[in-house]
């Protein structure tokens, strides 16, 4: 078995058969590769869905658990997984027709531990034709954190990449469960442990914006338990550094800076979901009194050099004027509301 693909689910009936067809339609021998669907306590019809596709297709496996979040549920689907390769994709998002053969193919031919490619951002729910299925493509294998470090395509999700098994197994590392954004300090470990990773550019995994989704969901209460769980993510990376700066090993201030880096997008990003809730400034005022603390706030010039749009460096100029921020902040709250903005 050369590759297994995790698929947890909860109450997905709308995106299984489109996830489950983009899965099933690859270049990869079914006999050489396992789709584990982990039905983590949904109470739709997907589980209905998933068994039709069962009678035709005997390399998809299903699995049923009462739920206990995505993290764990992932961890599960590394357990049972059989192939040499593993990838965790979620359901509302597919992947392109005939693109895993020539991933599966690099990996194994050059003893890859981790390997990623691109994904592209679409609302479309029929992007199945690769850009660069005939494009001849040059690639790098370096080191897990020299990865970090070069490659600007890193990601803290785990959709865009595969993992050699017995690799993830020996390295002992989990998904955190129960947590927002489960996989970000996971993709930073994995990669700090692999000897032999690279990026192989071909255009493959499609990340679904769903209205409904984690990070679209626009009720008030959802977004006050975002920003909760953005404050949450950020301190974790704060004990990431922590951890890694007792280590001492070469290349570990570089690790940091990108640690770093990856926790002001988070920030960044807070301020737009703060601007959209409901939350008061006195509220807003501690969160940022704490995140101070941890030397996070202000931000740097970090996110003005990645994001060069003008958008961009004019927003995080208002974010760090914390009482220019304040200010504004209602007079935004309202040109939203009724539509007059856009934010991210």
């Amino acid at each position: 078995m050369k590759l297994s693909i995790v698929v947890p689910f909860y109450n997905a009936e709308l995106y299984i058969e489109r996830c489950l067809y983009s899965l099933i339609n690859q270049d990869i021998n079914s006999n050489d590769y396992e789709i584990l669907m982990i039905d983590d306590g949904s109470i739709d019809n997907g589980k209905d869905i998933v068994e039709s596709f069962i009678n035709k297709h005997a390399n998809i496996k299903l699995y049923s658990q009462p739920n206990i979040g995505l993290g764990a549920t992932r961890n599960r689907g590394m357990q049972l997984a059989k192939g040499d390769y593993i990838y965790f994709i979620d359901v509302d998002d597919y992947i392109a027709y005939n693109t895993f053969g020539n991933i599966l193919n690099c990996a194994i031919e050059n003893d890859i531990e981790i390997l990623g490619f691109n994904t592209q951002v679409t609302g479309e729910l029929n992007l199945f034709s690769s850009k660069t299925q005939n494009t001849l493509i040059d690639y790098l294998v370096l080191s897990g954190s020299d990865y970090l470090f070069k490659c600007n395509n890193h990601r803290l999700e785990a959709w865009w990449y595969i993992i050699k098994r017995d690799f993830l197994l020996k390295t002992n590392l989990k998904f955190e469960e129960g947590r927002f954004m489960e996989d970000a300090i996971f993709s930073f470990k994995i990669f700090m442990e692999a000897k032999r990773a690279l990026f192989y550019p071909m255009d493959v995994h499609r990340y679904v914006k769903t209205p409904d989704s984690i990070m679209n969901n626009e009720t008030q209460e959802h977004l006050l338990k975002l920003i909760e769980d953005y404050i949450s993510l950020i301190f974790r990376f704060d004990l990431l550094i922590e951890e890694i700066s007792k280590k001492n090993a070469t290349g570990t201030d570089r690790i940091i800076k990108k640690i770093k880096f990856k926790s002001e997008e988070s920030i960044f990003l807070m301020f737009f979901k703060i601007i959209k809730s409901k939350i008061s400034i006195k509220k807003i005022d501690r969160i940022l009194i704490n995140l101070k603390a941890i030397d996070m706030y202000p931000l740097t010039s970090s996110i003005r050099e990645v994001y060069t749009h003008k958008k961009i460096a004019i927003m995080s100029f208002i974010f760090n004027q914390k009482y220019l921020f304040y200010f504004l902040l209602y007079p935004f709250r309202i040109l939203y509301r009724f539509k007059l903005i856009k934010l991210l």
